[in-house]
């Protein structure tokens, strides 16, 4: 209420508040209003702001330009405090006259650019002051406000003036700007080094350089045989590291060197992006920085510095997989009994153990299997074949149903296992009747221990009847022993083992005389030395245990002969040999031996674990004894296949006499020039002359050797008359002489003749009607070696049935200069460290 001038006291006029702006504006005002808020904003905010950045253009010009490092370090701390106090009170002054623009701004700004009299937009945004009950009045206050709307017209609005063309008006501003741009050019992939050294000042005194090396190495595990990747960052290749991920082994430890970054201040030290990860780098002085790590995660390993990243890597890490072993075919047994396995194992990188799980029930029986030469697999990764004999013919399960698993485990210790094959295990027959009670009394003592009296009591019988057994006191010996034994009270289950072993070893004594043993023996060293070589044992151990096992197998071989010389003596009738048995004598053995003693030491271990492995399989197929006449007719082609393997040797020895003259060694010579040479008459020498007379001589036997076989067996065996022809051209070459068309030509007769001998063999089995069959033992030449299937022979494959190539001693004697070379230059501390680790690790592997 309020009174009315010059009226009644009494009298008053209610007020109305004033009516609030309308805000049903047109659309395109609306905006436009909006557009010189945002102008007037923009202006306000670079007013406040450029002085700030024209004194940082300042700045990083001088930082790149290199100056602050080149003034002492007082200078640049002093330059330091100048670019931040400047900065400071940049912002300072810009803050303290920046003000939030608000409607009436924007309403001014936007009718000063569209030049409107009267400010329309300014008085649309009036309130009247009276009352609008009043219809007229109402109506009048529209009409006013239509007549602003319609006063608008068009409207326009200038961009942002921020009055720096009047403060300003050289345009230094830009002259900073352009500084800084010829800094930053001036820089190019050094910007952010110089700018860090800008920032930090060096206070140590070591020059800094401004270039930056990063380098990488990931050295994979051991295990895996894999070289060192080397990765270094290259600034103008920097996308070509990102090309193609690395594939890296899961373990893999990576080393990161870099050199130029900051190690210290605002931005140092480096971080290492690795295993999804960030850890910072280890500072070794002022320049220099590294970090290590073990890869286990991750895409990408990369170095950062300040807010960038500076060089990174893609990777895919590898996980190793659990090896995956299998038999390779059935086993075999031989005709002692002998379990023969093939088997392979397939790994990302190999394994480092293999055994076989003989289970029965819940029960189970490990036995350690030796690794055969790993290769590499199709598809990647690596497999080992290999085979191996087990004698479990005195195990309590021989005779009964098991299943047989491969397990292995690679360096991880990841554990794989094969698929079950379900086999009855061999067992050994006795035909001696005091051994074959004793073998029969100990397969019930160890399926029934507590009925160990009884068995006691049969021992005693037996051994009282020396006459029995032909009065051998080491079995005597071992039955009283064991009868003893078993009789004593109290007993217990513990107490059994060995007393079973020493029952078996009774029973094998009586049967073989020590035969069986003695082979026994020549297994367990032969696997210590196939374990010393895949170890990398010494040269003196493996010399040791190459005695040893020679040792042992001369003693099986003289036990083998007195068993033969006994069983004649007292006439006991001569079995029929098969036709696969092996005719070895001593001496083949021991040069197999001897060559496997020359591989290991030059250096060749896996050459020599292959011949090992050969030379057990010959020893574990000898027969031991000769049970049963062999036919007249079995008996004349076994002496014709044997005659043919021994014109093999001796066409092997021209081969290699004339390998050596062509090479201009005399055979048997030392100076490598024979005595032809010597007297200028190479064709006319010794060596020629004998070559060509030997290799006739044995043409002529080979000829008679092809009568007799026609005769015997009613057809010439394949190759023989190619073998023929070809030694008719080995002569000819030799006499002209012509010693790499003779060589040629020898070992042509070479491969015709084992084909001959492999045509040969068949023959005889058919003619004794001996062909072998499922679950008999390998099918051997009359050497001892794998004869090939009719398959491979009409496939034209007549490599050497040995499956070992033998390097000749020239190779042999290079190849231990080599290995002596490399180790001298691994012990060399000369060398790099790098270096001399690449040769460690090469050594390893022979």
């Amino acid at each position: 209420m309020a009174d009315i001038p010059g009226g009644d006291a009494r009298q008053t006029v209610t007020r109305q508040a004033p009516e609030a702006p309308n805000p049903h504006l047109p659309l395109r005002v609306s905006v436009m209003i909006d557009l010189a808020w945002a102008v007037l904003l923009l202006e306000r905010v670079a007013a406040a702001l450029v002085p700030a950045a024209v004194v940082l253009a300042l700045f990083f010009a001088i930082a790149w330009l290199g100056l602050p490092r080149e003034l002492p370090v007082w200078a640049h701390v002093l330059l330091l405090a100048v670019f931040a106090g400047g900065l400071l009170y940049a912002l300072y002054r810009g803050g303290r006259g920046f003000r939030w623009p608000d409607r009436k701004n924007a309403l001014r700004r936007l009718e000063l650019d569209s030049k409107l009299d009267h400010r329309p937009l300014t008085h649309i945004d009036d309130a009247p002051v009276g009352d609008l009950a009043d219809p007229a009045t109402r109506s009048l206050w529209q009409r006013h406000r239509q007549r602003l709307l319609a006063a608008i017209g068009r409207l326009d609005l200038k961009g942002p003036d921020t009055g720096f063309a009047k403060r300003d008006p050289f345009a230094l501003r830009h002259a900073a700007l352009l500084l800084a741009l010829v800094g930053l050019f001036i820089a190019g992939g050094s910007w952010q080094r110089r700018l860090d050294l800008a920032l930090v000042p060096n206070f140590s005194g070591i020059e800094a350089g401004e270039q930056i090396t990063i380098e990488a190495w990931i050295t994979p595990p051991d295990y895996t045989g894999l070289p060192p990747i080397s990765l270094s960052y290259d600034p103008a290749g920097a996308e070509a590291n990102k090309a193609a991920p690395l594939d890296v082994p899961v373990g893999s430890r990576l080393l990161m060197q870099a050199q130029g970054l900051p190690t210290d201040g605002l931005t140092g030290p480096a971080t290492l992006l690795a295993n999804d990860e960030s850890a910072d780098f280890d500072v070794l002085d002022a320049v220099t920085q590294r970090a290590e790590r073990v890869l286990q995660k991750g895409e990408v390993i990369g170095v950062k510095s300040g807010l960038g990243t500076i060089a990174e890597w893609p990777v895919r890490l590898v996980p190793d997989l659990a090896p995956r072993p299998g038999f390779a075919g059935d086993p075999t047994v031989t005709d002692r009994g002998v379990l023969r396995l093939g088997y392979e194992v397939r790994d990302d990188y190999g394994v480092n153990d293999l055994r076989l799980v003989v289970g029965r029930g819940s029960d189970s029986l490990e036995l350690k299997l030796p690794l055969g030469k790993a290769g590499e697999a199709e598809g990647g990764g690596r497999v080992a074949r290999g085979a191996a004999y087990q004698d479990l013919t005195a195990h309590p399960w021989a005779g009964l149903d098991v299943e047989l698993r491969l397990v292995a485990r690679d360096a991880l210790g990841q554990i794989g296992a094969s698929a079950p094959l379900a086999l009855t295990l061999p067992e050994r027959k006795f035909f001696h009747p005091v051994a074959r009670a004793i073998a029969e009394g100990r397969k019930r003592l160890a399926e029934d221990w507590q009925g160990h009296q009884d068995v006691a009591r049969e021992l005693m019988i037996l051994k009282a009847q020396p006459e029995t057994y032909e009065g051998n006191i080491a079995a005597y010996l071992g039955m009283d022993m064991a009868a003893r034994r078993l009789a004593h009270q109290p007993f217990a289950p513990s107490q059994l083992p060995p007393i079973l072993q020493l029952m078996w070893d009774t029973a094998l004594d009586i049967e073989d005389g020590g035969t069986s043993i003695a082979l026994q023996e020549f297994r367990r060293l032969q696997q210590e030395l196939m374990e010393a070589l895949e170890r990398g044992a010494s040269d003196e151990e493996i010399e040791r245990l190459m005695n040893q096992l020679q040792e042992a197998m001369n003693r099986y071989m003289q036990d083998m002969m007195q068993q033969l010389q006994r069983a004649m003596e007292n006439g006991v009738p001569l079995q029929r040999m098969s036709p696969n048995g092996l005719q070895l004598s001593q001496r083949d053995l021991n040069q197999m031996l001897q060559d496997a003693r020359r591989m290991a030491q030059s250096g060749a271990k896996d050459s020599a674990r292959e011949m090992l492995e050969q030379l057990q399989r010959l020893m574990e197929n000898l027969q031991a004894g000769v049970p049963q006449m062999m036919s007249p007719e079995g008996q004349q082609g076994q002496q014709l296949a044997n005659e043919l393997a021994r014109m093999m040797q001796r066409q092997q020895e021209l081969l290699q006499q004339s390998f050596d003259a062509q090479r201009g060694q005399q055979p048997g010579g030392q100076d490598g020039m024979g005595e032809g040479e010597m007297d200028g008459m190479p064709g006319e020498g010794r060596g020629t002359g004998q070559g060509a007379m030997g290799q006739e001589q044995l043409r002529r036997d080979l000829g008679e050797l092809m009568r007799q076989m026609g005769q015997a067996f009613g057809d010439l065996p394949q190759g023989l008359g190619a073998a023929e022809q070809a030694m008719r051209d080995a002569v000819e070459a030799l006499n002209q002489p012509d010693f790499n068309g003779a060589a040629n030509a020898q070992n042509e007769a070479l491969n015709q003749l084992q084909q001959g001998l492999q045509s040969a063999q068949q023959m005889m089995q058919r003619q004794m009607g001996a062909a072998p069959g499922p679950g008999r033992r390998d099918q051997m030449d009359p050497l001892g070696r794998p004869a090939k299937t009719e398959d491979e022979t009409a496939g034209g494959n007549t490599s050497d049935t040995f499956g070992v190539k033998v390097p000749e001693a020239g190779a042999l004697e290079r190849a231990r200069q080599i290995f002596e070379e490399l180790r001298e230059r691994r012990n060399d501390p000369s060398r790099p460290k790098q270096e001399r680790d690449y040769l460690d690790r090469l050594l390893k592997q022979f």
